[in-house]
């Protein structure tokens, strides 16, 4: 194992970048899922033609998401071992 730490500049920035990445794509893929979602319950026809638009959001934006939770949990993680030492 090596004995470098994260640095504060660095886990703030993993932080700040996760969170620019998250928010956008997560509210965009949210809105286009939920709005897909409740279409189908609406219409109960709309479902033998398929989830429409669901795979596409999870396909497009479902990286993004996971991209930028995976730099906030980083980020967090690395600030926490910064207070531990």
């Amino acid at each position: 194992m090596s004995d470098r730490r994260p640095t504060l500049a660095g886990s703030i920035a993993l932080l700040v970048i996760g969170l620019l990445v998250l928010i956008p794509s997560g509210l965009c893929t949210g809105t286009v899922l939920i709005g897909q979602l409740a279409t189908i319950m609406r219409n109960r026809h709309f479902v033998r033609g398929g989830l429409g638009l669901v795979p596409i959001a999870l396909i497009i934006g479902g990286p993004f998401v996971a991209l930028g939770g995976i730099m906030i949990w980083k980020g967090i993680a690395g600030l926490r071992a910064r207070r531990e030492d």
